[in-house]
């Protein structure tokens, strides 16, 4: 009997896909994941009937790079195409589906993430992916690159471009792109950089057309710029190790962050990415940092004076010292928490320690909330939002009435998410501000950034109620950028 060969198989052969094994457009596209996720090796994979052919690789180690193709022993790329969705290896050895797959041995393959892509006509062909040496966690950022890119693969392959203009790869990202040539001196120092290829994206960031740019130097287009990128350039070159650097100066008014890579010889590739919000966040950020820190030390002086005018006129000196050294202590413990750079903490616990110079009677405050372990960062975030809550609650809401009561609540959702609450009831009638201060911006703005989340206060007739949502982290895990 005849061996029936799979529509999908029938589809590739037709297509010619097969034939192209090493074509160098693809080589380029290959070279760019390797650059944009930092990995030594990436290729195309054309899945066959019994082997998969490399479209296009880079990195690849002895002969299989020279052959390009493996039998299916060699191939993670057909698990892609069987589930018809991407698939993430972090270390081979431990996955189940491919920890006994001989790329592990003979390539060294231990860390994996391909993506489909497919004909026009909607069969799966193959996979495009990043290969790692070493144990990786893929983050949703590579993986987003990847996919981005394998769209730009399927549309080449859609039109079928003898030679493909890597640059066009970049059509639809944000990322720049620019390959260049070192200018030495006659002394062989590194003194500028020559532009060879740039994606559409550069001229987007920068302001210059390609014809401004193909053939110039640096330093003849910024030259404060090259001035300050000459030693990331000439350390590439000189270790040939990548290196990602960021403008301490703005480029023509704009931050950009630089990954640059020696693609060997005299060349250097580099995808960069304009970080100018991130900076003017970060400088936002330092400031209100400063006014909380500035925030909290006035607060603690105003209520030292008060506490000690209190002392001056109670009845009962021994009742009012216990009231005045639980209160200076808890706020010493949140001055603490302020400067506290480790160490993790229970959400819990930081709720009580803040809210506990405001605990009076018996049941006008209650806290209910499983346990949950947050980060330093986040601590010092939450201890001074309840801080705020509570202080304002004892001048001016439910704190500052007999009968009024204040709840907060938390709950733990799926992935380490959270939503807190904050609910006011029984007080004053609640007048809400003319305009936000400072400790809207705390509560609001700030405070969610530690959480990578949304922080909302609501002025209701019936109390201030304050709404908190986010994602907890620890110290072992990594902390947001500062531009949360």
């Amino acid at each position: 009997m005849p061996n029936t060969i799979s529509p999908r198989v029938s589809a590739i052969r037709k297509s010619g896909l097969l034939d192209r094994s090493g074509r160098e457009q693809f080589h380029h596209l290959t070279e760019h994941v390797r650059v944009a996720l930092q990995v030594p090796v990436a290729i195309i994979s054309i899945v066959d009937e019994d082997r998969q052919v490399f479209a296009g690789h880079c990195g690849l180690p002895s002969p299989w790079d020279s052959r390009g193709e493996t039998p299916m022993t060699h191939s993670f790329c057909q698990h892609v195409v069987e589930r018809e969705q991407p698939l993430e290896v972090v270390d081979a050895n431990l996955h189940e589906l491919v920890s006994t797959n001989h790329a592990i041995a003979d390539l060294g393959v231990r860390a994996y993430l391909g993506v489909p892509i497919a004909l026009p006509t909607g069969e799966l062909v193959g996979a495009l992916a990043a290969i790692d040496t070493v144990p990786r966690v893929w983050t949703e950022h590579d993986r987003r690159v990847l996919e981005s890119l394998a769209l730009v693969v399927e549309r080449e392959i859609a039109v079928g471009v003898s030679e493909l203009k890597y640059r066009r790869l970049f059509e639809d990202m944000q990322e720049g792109y620019y390959i260049a040539e070192a200018v030495r001196t006659d002394a062989g120092e590194v003194a500028d950089i020559r532009f060879e290829e740039v994606n559409p994206a550069f001229e987007r960031l920068v302001d210059l057309s390609p014809d401004a740019i193909l053939g110039q130097r640096l330093g003849e287009l910024m030259p404060d710029l090259n001035r300050e990128m000459l030693p990331a350039f000439r350390t590439v070159l000189e270790t040939g190790q990548s290196l990602l650097h960021v403008n301490s100066e703005k480029a023509g008014g704009r931050w950009f962050e630089n990954r640059i890579r020696p693609l060997g010889g005299d060349r250097i590739a580099s995808v960069f990415t304009d970080v100018t919000e991130r900076k003017q966040n970060e400088e936002q950020q330092r400031v209100l940092q400063q006014e909380m820190v500035h925030r909290v030390k006035n607060i603690m002086a105003v209520i030292s004076a008060v506490v000690a005018a209190s002392l001056r006129n109670a009845p009962s000196l021994e009742d009012a010292g216990e009231i005045v050294s639980a209160r200076i202590q808890a706020m010493a413990r949140a001055q603490a928490l302020i400067t506290q750079q480790g160490g993790d903490t229970d959400f819990a616990e930081i709720v009580r320690e803040a809210i506990d110079p405001h605990i009076g009677d018996e049941g006008k405050i209650s806290i209910e909330g499983p346990s949950i372990v947050i980060s330093a960062q986040q601590a010092v975030g939450l201890s001074l939002a309840i801080y705020e809550l509570a202080t304002n609650a004892a001048k001016y809401g439910a704190l500052s009435s007999i009968a009024g009561r204040v709840a907060i609540r938390w709950t733990a959702g799926p992935d380490r998410t959270f939503d807190f609450d904050w609910i006011e009831s029984h007080g004053p009638a609640v007048i809400p501000p003319s305009s936000a201060g400072f400790g809207s911006k705390l509560t609001d703005r700030v405070v969610p950034s530690y959480f990578e989340g949304m922080g909302k206060t609501h002025y209701l007739p019936e109390g201030v109620r304050y709404h908190l949502q986010g994602v907890t982290r620890t110290n072992s895990t990594d902390e947001p950028s500062s531009d949360g």
